[in-house]
């Protein structure tokens, strides 16, 4: 979004009624903010109320240059408290529970402003998709991939429908219900290639669906079916890389390019891609770190080690975690086991110095995970 949305001259229109702040959640200096505002999936666009500082709109994952703009304008009118129609006001009150993060009366309020709002309503991609989003932030995958079932067969073709069945395809996978989780499948995957298929769709919102369809290939079993996908998931971001106007928008497909290579069984085809990016942008992390990953997976323990080392030395706060998991892994690919200990254990002392609101729990656990492997200290 930063590299192919934000910058629309479109976007200026809302320049005087809506000033832009844009948050590296990760960054130090960021912290209080990212306690006072905590964010749940990146990216985050949110609407402050400058007078309460309380959130009256948020929205997860990216979004079209329409659609920032219809979401400026529902936010525009929670902050005047402007009637509307009664599925406007239910909107309005699913954007404020969504900005406290009260996920499942959220997606109340969104299924009430659905049915209020009928076929006609201008709101009902938006709030069909919140729905689907919120039911998915509530941690409870059953009524999340009933949203999905329900609402996509009637989302327009396009950006929202895309977002939609993505969420849909990884609430369904995690089902334990057997029986449930086949149905529900059986039912996603068509409406899933549909959207993909689908014009008006956003590079990463497509790279998202591919994502999606391939692992729920692999996980019915198709593992066929996945490496094909996987490929073809390869050759459209390569594509998109391609046609990338700047080294860092360009450099914004390494991370899927390196997921897709590696589930392909082709991880040295995105070689050349990974160096280009650390060589362009020696300032940024990212690149030696994806290197550092790749490099683990041609087996050369010695050069993930050194590219983490590199990573380290331009991480900052919370992105620490993740090299330092990287460099203990590497350690212990080259045999040294005692060092990939202290690394691991030198993660989470550094972890727990953290804020809550930014320490990164993900990678905190798999430190400890790889530490409980390992023998833990002194073993």
């Amino acid at each position: 979004m930063r590299a192919y949305v934000l910058p629309d001259a479109r976007l200026a229109r809302l320049a005087g009624r809506f000033v832009r702040l844009d948050i590296d959640t990760e960054k130090p200096r960021n912290a209080p903010f990212v306690e006072k505002f905590p964010i749940d999936a990146w990216p985050s666009l949110l609407v402050v109320d400058p007078t309460t500082e309380q959130v009256v709109l948020r929205w997860a994952g990216t979004a079209t240059v329409s659609q920032i703009e219809r979401l400026a304008l529902d936010a525009e009118r929670a902050l005047r408290a402007e009637r509307g129609s009664k599925a406007d006001g239910a909107l309005a009150r699913a954007d404020r529970l969504m900005g406290e993060r009260r996920h499942a009366e959220a997606a109340a309020a969104f299924r009430e402003a659905l049915q209020a709002g009928g076929k006609g309503w201008a709101g009902r991609e938006r709030a069909g998709e919140a729905l689907v989003q919120a039911l998915s932030f509530a941690g409870d995958p059953s009524p999340c991939t009933a949203a999905a079932r329900e609402v996509l067969p009637r989302l327009a073709p396009g950006a929202a429908a895309a977002r939609a069945a993505a969420m849909g395809l990884a609430c369904a996978r995690e089902v334990e219900d057997e029986a449930e989780r086949t149905a529900a499948l059986d039912a996603l995957e068509p409406l899933a290639r549909r959207a993909h298929r689908a014009k008006g769709v956003l590079a990463d919102d497509r790279s998202w669906l591919y994502d999606e369809l391939s692992q729920t290939r692999s996980a019915r079993g198709d593992e066929a079916g996945a490496k094909a996908l996987a490929r073809r998931w390869l050759a459209f971001l390569e594509a998109e890389a391609g046609r990338a106007p700047t080294p860092l928008s360009r450099s914004s497909f390494d991370g899927p390019r390196l997921q897709a290579a590696i589930r392909a069984e082709e991880p040295a085809r995105v070689l050349p891609a990974l160096l280009a990016s650390e060589r362009d942008l020696p300032g940024e992390f990212v690149p030696p770190t994806n290197l550092g990953v790749l490099y683990l997976e041609l087996g050369r323990p010695k050069d993930a080690l050194a590219a983490a080392e590199r990573a380290l030395a331009r991480a900052e706060g919370p992105r620490r975690i993740r090299v330092l998991v990287l460099k203990a892994q590497a350690e212990d690919a080259g045999g040294d086991r005692a060092a990939a200990r202290a690394t691991l254990e030198r993660a989470l002392s550094e972890a727990a110095a953290l804020p809550d609101g930014v320490r990164p729990k993900g990678y905190t656990a798999k430190a400890e995970k790889l530490l409980g492997e390992l023998g833990g200290a002194g073993e």
